[in-house]
């Protein structure tokens, strides 16, 4: 089991980091354009990323690659792994946000809580802010956990 997680985690790191990066480059590079739009092809997608981010960043922290300790042996990948899905949980919102206006705009009515929303929307403003160094520090922790599987990255 640690394999796999170990490499889902390279994955998601390098997904997320190609859908930070994918405003400053998309236009170099066809295949991030893609990427944004597989992502938010629907609001769904974003909150099953989101869910399989805090999932492997719970098994990351409870089965570390060996000879790693538990608790803070990949303390630097899980760190990557909950920033990534918090930025998909800000943008799960925001997708979900933009149907529930055009279906306003239909005839229908929704109910929100403000709270809830400034702080996901600070949230996703501070994420955005930073997008480029994120997406570049999401890169360079996942190709440091590829080559180095077992250094304790702290």
């Amino acid at each position: 089991m640690i394999l796999q997680v170990y490499l889902l985690t390279i994955g998601y790191l390098l997904l997320g980091a190609g859908a930070l990066l994918v405003d400053e480059y998309g236009g170099q590079y066809i295949l991030l354009l893609r990427l944004r739009h597989n992502l938010s092809r629907s609001s769904l997608i974003p909150l099953l990323l989101c869910i399989l981010g805090l999932s492997l960043s719970v098994c990351k922290i409870l089965f570390p690659v060996s000879p790693g300790p538990v608790l803070i042996g990949d303390f630097v990948p899980v760190l990557s792994l909950a920033i990534l899905a918090t930025y998909h949980a800000t943008q799960s919102v925001k997708l979900g946000k933009a149907r529930r206006r055009r279906t306003q705009e239909a005839g229908e009515q929704s109910f929100s809580s403000s709270s809830q929303d400034d702080m996901l929307q600070k949230t996703g403003t501070l994420i955005e802010t930073h997008k480029r160094n994120l997406g570049f520090f999401m890169l360079f922790c996942a190709v440091l956990h590829f080559l180095f599987p077992g250094a304790v990255l702290l």
